[in-house]
């Protein structure tokens, strides 16, 4: 093993990130309007919590329904903390 990776194996920075017990349910929606990110803005929907404390999340079209786009302007991976944020704004 390398210098530089025992040395961050002693601080503790190489390790996975370990899985958490999901917080929010699938279907859960917020909405998000702040930030610099223009593609962020609007309402996302929770639609995979299978790997918490990351959450698989699309874009809601102003019709009420789910975009099937394939990019990252319409489907991301949140981090549960970002979610907490949006909803704490709402």
């Amino acid at each position: 093993m390398s210098a530089s990776k025992e040395l961050y194996a002693s601080m503790g920075w190489s390790q996975p990130l370990a899985k958490e017990d999901p917080v929010f349910k699938v279907g859960q929606r917020f909405t998000i309007n702040y930030g610099c990110q223009k593609n962020l803005f609007g309402v996302w929907e929770i639609v995979d919590n299978n790997d918490s404390p990351h959450y698989l999340c699309v874009k809601v079209l102003k019709s009420g329904k789910l975009s099937k786009g394939k990019d990252l302007n319409c489907k991301r991976l949140f981090y549960v903390s970002c979610i907490k944020q949006a909803l704490a704004t709402q």
